[in-house]
């Protein structure tokens, strides 16, 4: 007789928190077809989606969320969590506390598979070695975090971070007449546009029908600062039709150590609807980009990039067949769900 396992998952983020998305919860229904899952998440997505943007002002509702959600938190570790045969952790499981909570799981031989997206090891108070050695397995977003996470658990595993593609097949045009370069990201990695902000300039005064986009929670000063610049405020149910405007995606990095372990979703989600990229020569972004797009890291590279894919067709073209030949295949996301599964049921 076939039992199914029981899977527990906790994440700090509910739907509207993009790691705890893309990581995990955009699979819960190919998950549910291997196991009995049950999913908590720590924050709400009011906290995402309006506290975190003024954390002074807010200050009440978010301590009493805090308590509300520690003691929710700790009853579903020490009460439902045992019942279940496998416990996934997405990045952590109470912030600002640096116990784990796992070691009960862990002597009653639970197999505990945490999730890991970002060098959140950088980050001051960051308890993720401990909860890395109390593992059975860790899933890196990339071998940057993998050769990190090895020094403490060597069964370390690389999943990448992808889009689901299937949503994205009814958006895919041809959008090289638009002349749209566009950036699409959260407010906590904005800076990195100080990068590209005189390249930008340069092509759209040489080019005035160039445009610049910029989908996220916060434009900052960058409407000021960017010449043709718009700022599309990101919504669940409308980011990928703006998405889908775009001539060409845009991921600019400053050499600093965090952005080493970035999974390049800015890059992943714009190829997922195949559009060329253009990003700085940093950390996994050369191995994402491939043929589909340009490396650039001076501010002649980056002009240089933006009049080949704006301006020469074949070349934009080109990139998108490659896009279609390889990238397409490689961050599919039946097969990505399906290594999922097998990692998670250690299979």
């Amino acid at each position: 007789m076939f039992i199914v396992k029981r899977l527990c998952v906790f994440t700090l983020y509910d739907e509207k928190g993009a790691s705890s998305r893309y990581r995990i919860m955009m699979y819960k229904e190919k998950l549910e077809k291997s196991f009995n899952i049950s999913i908590f998440h720590f924050w709400s997505n009011k906290y995402i989606t309006k506290y975190t943007f003024n954390k002074k002002k807010y200050l009440v509702p978010i301590v009493l969320e805090y308590i509300a959600n520690i003691l929710k938190r700790l009853w579903q570790l020490y009460v439902t969590a045992p019942r279940c045969d496998i416990i996934f952790v997405q990045k952590g499981i109470i912030p600002g506390i640096n116990r784990t909570f796992l070691t009960h799981l862990r002597k009653q031989k639970k197999r505990i598979v945490f999730d890991v997206d970002d060098a959140i090891y950088l980050k001051k108070g960051d308890n993720s070695d401990s909860i890395a050695s109390q593992s059975s397995v860790i899933i890196c977003g990339n071998e940057e975090l993998a050769s990190h996470y090895k020094e403490i658990n060597s069964n370390c595993v690389i999943l990448p971070t992808i889009e689901d593609t299937r949503k994205f097949r009814s958006y895919w045009s041809d959008t090289f007449d638009n002349k749209i370069l566009g950036w699409i990201g959260s407010g906590v990695t904005l800076e990195n546009l100080d990068l590209i902000v005189d390249a930008i300039n340069s092509i759209v005064e040489l080019h005035p029908e160039v445009q610049f986009h910029i989908i996220s929670n916060d434009p900052g000063d960058y409407l000021e600062r960017i010449r043709g610049s718009k700022f599309i405020k990101w919504q669940l149910d409308s980011y990928m039709s703006e998405l889908s405007r775009f001539t060409v995606g845009l991921m600019p990095l400053k050499d600093i150590p965090i952005n080493y372990g970035k999974c390049g979703f800015k890059l992943v989600q714009c190829l997922s609807m195949k559009k060329p990229v253009i990003a700085t020569d940093l950390g996994v972004n050369s191995q994402i980009v491939g043929r589909a797009g340009m490396l650039a890291d001076s501010r002649e590279e980056w002009v240089e990039a933006f009049e080949e894919l704006l301006f020469h067709k074949e070349a934009y073209d080109e990139c998108v067949r490659n896009i279609e030949d390889s990238f397409l295949k490689e961050y599919n996301f039946d097969s990505i769900a399906s290594r999922l599964i097998d990692i998670i049921n250690d299979s």
